[in-house]
């Protein structure tokens, strides 16, 4: 009887705590439905519902075309109408509401918004600090100014001329394209700019362009998502020294040592050996401290320029510059004629070569 009452009261104890339990899922899934129902969206407004988009740089820094990233500060404004906010100016003695930071966060749990976030931010944000304004006629203004790191592409086919463009992606993970519109009126292009005073060491900052997209979602949804584009053009001077400085250093000795100096076959093919290792160590160089310069980049063009004369005057060693070689081929006065020509139509036509293809690159 004993085990018999036991086992019943076990029985009676497990039904009371899974009842329980349902119970509080129950009541979870009325808080999560409430939530939901509060966050509904603006009724009395036609869909898609337009939400406008600004973005204002203040400051920028950091580039790294090594890691992809930039650091940067910038104000985010986001702009929409909620009928259901709307108020008297003169009941309230005053056209707008507004809130700060912590005022803010609350009052957002409180309304709709369309929960856009920046989808290239790389890791936390390093400061934010914001307002919220509702106006009388239900027009609800969010407005951050955060300071983050952003991932960015960056396209070195022609550097160091080169133009890139700081990307601030903003999407919506929970609204479709049905749902909202991501777009800008005049209001909004006014709002949008690069602070005059703005700084960017190695860089003059130009204009601010903004495209619209969709991105596509896992479940196979359109979201609407806006990129801002801060075009920043390089201060090629710098870098023109450290890239073609040591690119000529390198082929400036042997080639003195091939077209100017009377010495034997074997020292010139040492030095236009050692040259062609040097020439290898700086093409590792360039690619370690600019990994995303592709085969088509100007750099990457003098390079094989460099490999190419290394190459031809390697060929002349041998042949032309080689007494044994030469006077079977060739007569005396022929060579030496030859040998005369190629003193100043070389080294020209490589500096030649290499300066038509750096304007090419910087006026294209």
């Amino acid at each position: 009887m004993t085990c018999y009452f036991l086992s019943r009261c076990l029985c009676s104890y497990r039904l009371a705590v899974r009842l329980l339990m349902s119970l509080a899922l129950l009541a979870s899934a009325g808080s999560v439905l409430a939530q939901d129902d509060a966050l509904a969206m603006p009724g009395g407004a036609p869909l898609p519902l337009r939400v406008g988009v600004a973005v204002f740089l203040n400051d920028a820094g950091k580039i790294n075309e090594q890691t992809g990233t930039f650091e940067a500060s910038i104000d985010v404004r986001f702009r929409w109408r909620d009928p259901t906010l709307a108020f008297s100016s003169k009941a309230q003695g005053a056209d707008r509401q507004e809130y700060s930071n912590e005022q803010m966060a609350v009052k957002l749990r409180k309304i709709w918004n369309p929960r856009l976030t920046v989808a290239n931010q790389n890791g936390n944000v390093l400061r934010t600090e914001g307002g919220l304004f509702v106006y009388a006629d239900g027009t609800v203004e969010h407005i951050q100014r955060m300071r983050l790191v952003l991932d960015n592409k960056y396209r070195l086919a022609a550097f160091p001329f080169d133009t890139q463009g700081l990307t601030v992606r903003i999407l919506s993970t929970r609204y479709t394209v049905n749902q909202i519109a991501l777009a800008q009126d005049q209001s909004d292009i006014n709002a949008s700019g690069i602070r005059e005073t703005i700084a960017i060491s190695g860089w003059v900052p130009k204009r601010i362009e903004f495209s619209s997209s969709r991105n596509r979602g896992w479940s196979g949804d359109a979201y609407p998502e806006i990129e801002a584009r801060v075009l920043i053009h390089r201060q090629p001077f710098g870098h023109l020294f450290a890239v073609f400085t040591p690119f000529l250093l390198i082929l400036l000795v042997p080639t003195i040592m091939t077209l100017y100096v009377k010495v034997d076959v074997a020292p010139r093919m040492t030095l236009w050996s050692a040259s062609i290792l040097a020439l290898i160590a700086l093409n590792f160089t360039f690619s370690v401290r600019y990994p995303a310069l592709g085969s088509d980049s100007l750099v990457q063009q003098v390079i094989s320029i460099g490999f190419g004369f290394q190459l031809l005057l390697i060929c002349l060693t041998v042949t032309l510059m080689n007494p044994q070689v030469a006077d079977r081929m060739i007569s005396k006065h022929v060579q030496a004629e030859l040998i005369g020509f190629l003193r100043w139509t070389l080294p020209v036509g490589l500096v030649g070569l290499v300066v038509t293809r750096s304007m090419l690159t910087a006026f294209t």
